[in-house]
């Protein structure tokens, strides 16, 4: 009995062994089978790797091939996922290790961890300071949401003139599109009205989910705090509670850069660039006990000219996280999270070209990482190569010509030109940037560009310093005219232009009945309704200029003369100039010129455009205008609201403001009676009519005054130095209105021409073209007899030219308005006790009303129950303590409550009064030309923001015209050979441009180029 049950044990081990022995057998052929190329490859894995050979950055050469952005090789520490995380390694370690090593050599990092640690132990979100940095930088209230923070910019561009009322009833994705060709990017996504950074912020926190292993679950919560998710992405990667703060936020620099690569893992990401030999020795040591940690050889951008071209040129810079899904899910071109990318300029633009594929190389690898053996190779391909329409030598006259005209504008002193020294008087001190574009007059080809001050790109190509970057910042953040390297005055600096207009006006005035000849008697001042109009050189010695007819006028920049005949009307008593002008034939000859549109620049650089004026425009300037001086001057003055009461304080203002649209104005009487009716104070009612009445209501209509400036260029008139060598080339090439372009032509990495640039040209719809040679005729008689004839003496070119002064009466705004106000209390009639202790006051009442609000917002997110239990115990302690909120230690803050409190001190004082003691702002210096008069090659406009007079920006102009034409006795290789040579080699393709352009009124087509927004996001290394 007992044998057959163990015979019956032996049998049941025998089957289960059987059935052992079949699975693992099925096993191993499913494997072998159905399943072997996974599990090959798998094994392949484990032992060979894929490592990434980067593609050098196309070229970006000018019009003669010369380089203007190229690459250089670079050692950079890169990170490799798999092997850092690998089975036994300890990634932590390793990271903190290789960062506090890169610390000790000085070495850049990329460091996009968005949770900071400040020195007092303070934690905050990155995410939360670039809202709030946004708000600040274009004066959005704080407490704003993003659907009210999109709709306040788009009121606020609204009242400026930049968009239409019935924009407003636009769907929110075709309102931010008309945003972004007006240049404005509100970092919003209009779908959901979310700002980018916080859905970044909430998407970033609720990738942190995990299951412990005590089976609880860790899950990091877009409500929780700074600190919380700290602790919370600690414990997520396992770090050592032993380390400080400080030390696992290094860890988790790394761990985060890697986990930004996604699914990505088996591609090396870069944690630092153009690192030391000392680095690269320390590493290559170190490769046992640091996997994962390697050291790679890269091309990276340079520009072997550093700054010159610099705002044509753009920079270069890490992909904003903005657009990183974007470039990421790109299929025609693979994108990792540490790739470079064009962030502005040309190499933004032209990214889809300038960026290469990626070659790869297959390798085998031992236990310690180490390549053994180098199985295949994909060589990389290089981008493509850009060529420009620029000359970099002409380029290079055009830089040292606007930086020479800045130092003797300031100064005074000889400006040295071969082409001709002149002397000049300096006594332009605040002149401290200028702009300056030619271009060839028949196919609208840039021919250079230039705006200074600038800057050298090469400090973006591996993320600049904070340091750095700072010093790109305007001085004077508070001046909207101050140097700003990072700015392009040529096509994103808005001025009248002064008397460079005066030609369209001329035209205006040819095309509807004006005798070139018709001539009047200037006395040199028209005085209507008590004003004055008057010549320049009336108002410098009470002269005139006599007898004057259009070429005399325009030689010698006569106000008077284009007064009269841009309003039909001689105003002076004698003969009308018999020419049927008025405002509305001005502006519709500007549209005909174009300087209501883009240049044909914006898909290749960052254009604004300036807009010809209306009366739309001048009602909306002056309601912007009345509403910041009721912000000013108004808010104390109810005797029913206090100033801290927001909402029916801008109910009041908006009901004030709305005055302007009535027809007829309100009168005096009407106006004091209504500000009764608001509750203002009886002792404020007159001196705010007289304000509101006088200064706004009466003039915000378009008048006699408004229609005299617009012939003259002044007033509401304002374009870019390319909408306005656009123009002047119109005159130039007799009526053809051709788009401006920066790109020549685009060469692959075979050699094969991918685009070649063609010419975009109308021909104007005028009624007779032949009058611009009358414009001609008057403006070759500035450099001959006229306001330029000093700088061309001896030039042995005829160049046909125009000047003009555009004047400036606004005071300039200081650094420090905080300093400026307490240096002049003594002269604004208050004691400096008692304006403090106002000032304490207002600010004390302001930060209780902050602090409420905090409290009430506070008490809400305590109501969401979903809320983290470390979160909800951080906000409860925060009420418990005590929650003062405190307003901003800013200079624009503190000097805004300081004039209210100098203001409710002495009311009867004005912001004009607090103002007097600083500067007045420098006329605009313009200059416009082409040459030669005759048979014009080249155009030229220049620009010198408070140059003060107009011949400064003739200088750089003689120059590069001089340069163009002539060639320079310096440079064996200079621009005018080249360009023989050039038009020697294409000469058909030269002459079908002439062709297109002289002879033929059909050569119309669109302008096409690439949708790429431009992104100013800088990556801001550590």
């Amino acid at each position: 009995m007992e044998e057959n049950k163990i015979i019956e044990r032996f049998k049941a081990i025998k089957i289960f062994l059987l059935c052992a022995f079949g699975v693992i057998i099925l096993k191993m052929l499913y494997m072998n089978t159905v399943q072997h190329e996974y599990y090959t490859n798998l094994a392949d894995n484990k032992t060979y790797k894929q490592v990434t050979i980067k593609a050098a950055r196309g070229e970006i050469r000018d019009r003669y091939g010369r380089l203007l952005a190229g690459n250089t090789n670079s050692f950079v520490v890169e990170v490799s996922s798999d092997q850092l995380t690998a089975k036994g390694n300890d990634p932590n370690a390793v990271a903190l290790k290789i960062i506090n090593k890169l610390i000790e050599n000085g070495e850049d990092y990329e460091d996009d961890f968005p949770i900071t640690i400040s020195k007092n132990g303070n934690f905050s979100y990155t995410y939360d300071k670039n809202v709030r940095e946004y708000k600040e930088k274009n004066n959005i209230p704080s407490n704003l949401n993003a659907k009210e923070t999109f709709y306040y910019l788009v009121d606020s561009l609204i009242e400026d003139g930049t968009l239409k009322k019935s924009d407003r009833d636009l769907e929110p994705a075709e309102l931010q599109k008309k945003l972004n060709n007006n240049g404005y990017y509100p970092p919003i996504l209009v779908k959901s009205f979310e700002f980018t950074d916080i859905k970044n912020k909430n998407d970033w926190l609720k990738s942190f989910v995990k299951k412990l292993d005590d089976g609880t679950k860790l899950e990091v919560k877009s409500t929780d705090s700074a600190k919380v998710a700290f602790q919370k992405i600690r414990q997520y990667y396992g770090i050592d509670e032993s380390l400080s703060d400080q030390d696992a936020r290094k860890i988790l620099v790394v761990r985060n850069l890697i986990k930004s690569q996604g699914y990505r893992t088996y591609y090396p990401i870069t944690l630092a660039s153009n690192v030391s030999e000392e680095t690269v020795a320390f590493v290559e040591e170190n490769t046992t006990n640091m996997p994962g940690i390697s050291i790679s050889n890269e091309p990276i951008r340079h520009y072997p000219n550093g700054a010159l071209a610099s705002h044509v040129l753009g920079y270069v810079g890490k992909i904003p996280s903005t657009q990183l899904d974007d470039y990421l899910n790109n299929k025609e071109k693979s994108y990792k999270s540490d790739d470079i990318v064009g962030l502005t300029g040309i190499e933004a633009t032209q990214e889809d070209h300038l960026k290469g594929i990626d070659g790869y190389k297959k390798v085998k690898v031992n236990a310690t990482g180490k390549i053994t053996d180098e199985l295949e190779v994909k060589e990389p391909v290089s981008g493509d190569t850009v060529y420009l329409t620029l000359d970099m030598d002409l380029q290079k006259v055009a830089e040292e010509g606007l930086e020479k005209t800045i130092q003797v504008a300031n100064n005074g002193g000889v400006y040295k030109s071969e082409y001709g020294d002149v002397a000049t008087s300096g006594g332009a001190k605040n002149a401290k940037t200028g702009a300056i574009i030619a271009v060839d007059v028949k196919t609208g080809e840039v021919l250079a560009s230039a705006s200074y001050p600038d800057y050298d790109p090469n400090l973006f190509v591996t993320g600049i310093s904070s340091k750095d970057y700072e010093k790109l910042q305007p001085e004077n953040p508070n001046d909207t005219l101050a140097a700003s390297p990072l700015l392009n005055l040529v096509a994103q600096g808005v001025f009248q232009p002064g008397s460079t207009f005066k030609m369209i006006t001329g035209m205006a005035a040819l095309e509807n009945g004006l005798d070139p000849n018709y001539t009047i008697n200037d006395p040199g001042v028209i005085k209507l309704n008590g004003q004055t109009f008057a010549d320049a050189v009336w108002n410098k010695s009470k002269s005139n200029h006599g007898a004057v007819n259009l070429y005399k006028a325009l030689q010698e920049s006569c106000n008077v003369y284009f007064g009269i005949v841009g309003t039909g009307t001689n105003w002076l008593g004698g003969k009308d100039p018999g020419a049927d002008v008025n405002s509305e034939t001005i502006l519709e000859y500007a549209k005909l010129f174009g300087l209501d549109e883009h240049t044909g620049l914006e898909d290749e650089i960052t254009e604004v455009v300036g807009k010809v004026p209306s009366e739309e425009d001048k009602v909306n300037s002056t309601k912007i205008s009345l509403r910041s001086y009721l912000n000013l001057n108004i808010i104390d003055s109810f005797t029913d609201i206090d100033e801290n009461d927001d909402e029916e304080m801008d109910k009041r203002i908006d009901e004030i403001v709305s005055w302007i649209d009535e027809d007829p104005t309100p009168g005096r009487g009407e106006v004091m009676s209504r500000l009764a009716k608001l509750n203002v104070k009886e002792d404020r009612i007159e001196d705010l009519t007289d304000s509101i009445l006088f200064t706004y209501l009466k003039f915000a209509r378009w008048t006699l005054s408004d229609n005299l400036n617009l012939a003259i260029g002044q007033g509401e008139n304002a374009y870019t130095p390319s909408q306005v060598v656009r123009y002047v080339m119109a005159i130039a090439n007799g009526g053809y209105l051709t788009d401006l372009t920066l790109t020549k032509k685009i060469v692959n990495s075979d050699y094969e021409i991918t685009y070649e640039n063609e010419v975009v040209s109308k021909k104007i719809d005028f009624k007779n073209s032949d009058n611009l040679k009358e414009l001609t005729k008057g403006m070759k008689l500035v450099t001959s007899q006229g306001t330029a004839a000093k700088y061309f003496v001896n030039f042995p070119i005829e160049v046909a030219a125009k000047s003009g002064t555009a004047e400036r009466k606004d005071k300039i705004p200081t650094a420090d308005e905080y300093n400026y106000l307490m240096d002049h209390l003594s002269s604004y009639g208050v004691e400096e006790k008692e304006v403090l202790k106002v000032y304490k006051q207002l600010r004390k009442d302001r930060e209780a009303e902050l602090t409420k609000n905090k409290i009430k917002e506070i008490k809400e997110q305590l109501k969401d129950k979903d809320l983290d239990e470390e979160t909800r115990a951080e906000l409860e302690k925060e009420l418990k303590d005590g929650v003062n909120e405190k307003l901003a230690d800013t200079d624009k803050i503190n000097a805004a409550y300081l004039r209210r409190a100098i203001k409710k001190v002495n009311p009867s004082i004005t912001d004009d009064d607090i103002d007097k003691y600083k500067e007045t702002y420098g006329d605009f210096a313009w200059a416009v030309a082409f040459a030669p008069a005759d048979d014009p090659e080249i155009a030229v406009a220049a620009v010198i923001p408070q140059g003060t007079t107009s011949t400064y920006a003739f200088l750089p102009i003689k120059d590069v015209i001089g340069y163009y034409l002539l060639g320079s006795s310096n440079n064996p290789t200079d621009s005018s050979s080249q360009k023989n040579n050039s038009n020697k080699n294409d000469s058909d393709s030269d002459s079908t441009s002439d062709n297109k352009n002289s002879d033929s009124e059909e050569n119309i087509s669109d302008s096409t180029g690439s949708d790429n927004k431009l992104n100013f996001n800088v990556q801001i290394k550590k």
